[in-house]
Order: structure tokens, then sequence, then C-alpha cells
């Protein structure tokens, strides 16, 4: 049985060293294929190499024209740490159990692809919005239990990808949702549409929580009517939310408020801060409020939300 170690090896020669460098001038776009790769189900077998020696870059920060395409290739347990993607494609490729760490993503398109148990952290996954008029797109990308812990996908379009206990607090900022599947724990995931970074439709959201375990997570600036959330006793949404936390406040601030009705409207104030569209909704579960939050502090906000 072929082991990780043994995958890694091959390229730590002088033959596999010599080769992995030919492989990298192949996979930047600047000449053909070298001789000597083999193939495993259909995909190029550059299993275990390493790619890191240098940030690697493909395509150029100048030339929207200058990207290439990877497709068909197997970089299952490979090092592909701190990738610079710039208006190039990568289609039908593995990366799982890879190193992505500190990708960054500008105008490409990533597509039929699986990051399964991949260890992804990175801040610029999404490109923060169009580059040279091209939106970064993730089209039909598994990452199962992938590390995507303090990631960020700023701007792009996600279009039916499936999220797997991803780690915690993943963000998803302002991007284009579509049939987008969350599976298992979310601890402190981010999701929102309020064009803070990137201009978006707050209809441009249709996403599956079912089997998803919300744990401090919110969901705000998109209307949430194309949206299976999980069954959750602590979950709450509100439609329309920044009418609803207006009237809220004021609500709250009719008496005198005692330490939770306070601890409620600097909260609810704190949501308000950040535009987003008047029709835009905001899920979350009050188990994100912690064991730390003032006592009778849940209690007020379900009373002042949702008044009987």
């Amino acid at each position: 049985m072929v082991t990780s170690r043994d995958l890694q090896g091959r390229w730590l020669d002088r033959d596999g060293l010599g080769l992995a460098r030919a492989v990298k001038a192949w996979l930047c776009g600047g000449s053909p294929r070298p001789d000597g790769l083999g193939e495993v189900d259909g995909r190029v077998d550059l299993r275990g190499i390493s790619l890191t020696s240098l940030p690697t870059q493909v395509g150029s920060q100048d030339d929207p024209a200058a990207g290439a395409c990877w497709e068909g290739l197997d970089l299952r347990g490979a090092d592909v740490d701190e990738l610079r993607l710039f208006g190039s494609v990568i289609r039908d490729c593995l990366f799982d159990r890879a190193g992505c760490v500190g990708w960054r993503v500008w105008g490409s398109t990533i597509e039929d692809c699986s990051f399964d148990g991949a260890r992804m952290t990175s801040r610029g996954l999404g490109g923060g919005g169009p580059w040279n008029d091209r939106s970064t797109v993730w089209r039909r990308v598994s990452f199962a239990r992938t590390v995507l812990r303090e990631s960020s996908f700023v701007g792009c379009v996600l279009e039916e990808c499936a999220f797997e206990a991803p780690g915690r607090r993943l963000v998803i900022q302002d991007c284009d949702v579509d049939r987008v599947i969350f599976r298992g724990p979310l601890p402190s995931l981010i999701v929102t549409g309020q064009g803070a970074r990137a201009e978006v439709s707050p209809h441009a959201f249709e996403a599956d929580f079912s089997q998803a375990v919300f744990d401090d997570t919110s969901l705000i600036g998109y209307v949430l009517d194309r949206t299976l959330l999980p069954k959750q006793e602590d979950l709450r949404v509100v439609h329309r939310y920044r009418s609803v936390l207006g009237a809220a406040i004021d609500r709250l601030q009719a008496g005198d408020p005692d330490q939770a009705g306070q601890a409620a409207v600097d909260l609810l104030a704190g949501v308000l801060q950040a535009h987003a569209s008047e029709e835009s909704d905001w899920a979350f579960d009050l188990g994100g409020l912690g064991s730390t939050a003032v006592p009778g502090l849940r209690e007020r906000l379900d009373d002042a939300l949702f008044p009987r």
C-alpha cells in the first residue's frame, strides 16, 4: 500500500526535485507539460508534490489574459500553500488533505474540485469583489471537513458548493450564494450580505442549513426565503430585521431598562450600525450569546423582538 510518505518521497530525490520544478513551471503557464508524469483515475498524478519553495503565482496581476488552466490534476496530499491565482481556471482537480493555506484568488474560477480534509486557512478566497470585471467563482466544490478556521470568502460567487464542519469563524461576506449546502457544526460562522465590501443583491442567497448546527452563527443582510434552516430550539429568524430592530429598541427604552434591557439595546444597536437592505433578514442562535451574557439578556431579546 502506497503511503503519504511514499507519495511525498518520490519528489525528493534528484530526479524528483527536477521534475517538481518542471511541474511548477508548467502549472504557472511558463512551459509545456513535462514528461514522466503518470495518471491516477484519469487525472495527472501530482500526489504529495510540494510547490511552495516560494509563493506560486498563476496568471498576472497586470494582464487579465495571462491566466492558466489547471484541469484533471490529482494533488491529494500535496503542499500548495500560498497560491496566488489571477484570472485562471482550476477544473476537475483533487486537493483532498492538501496544504492550501494562504491562497489568494482574484477573478478566477474553481469548479468540480474537492478540498476534503485540506488545510485552507486564508482571508483571500473571494478576491474582495470583481477583478478586471471578473468575479471569483467557486462552483460545485466540496469542502468536507476542510480546515477553514478564520477564513474568508468575500465578494465572490459560491455555486452548488458543500461545506461540512469548516472550523471556527468562517466568514462569507457579500457573496452571491447559490444552492450551497452546509452540514455539521458551524461555530461562529458569519454570513453577511450587507454590502460593506462588495455590491450584492439581498436576494442573492439560496442555501440549505437543514443538516447544520448553529453555534454563535449569524446570517444577516440577505432575504432568507429560499433558505432551509436547522430545526434548532434556540434559533431565531427576524424578517425585515432593520425595522423590527428599530421597534424593539424603542420598546426596550420605553421604560427604564435594567441591566439586561440595556445590554439588549446595545446589542441591537450594534447590529443596526451596518447598512443593509430594508427587506433583508437576520437569523441567529441565542446560544451564541454564551454563558457570560448578562443574566436575562436572552429573555429581553425574545420579548423585544417577538412581542406576544
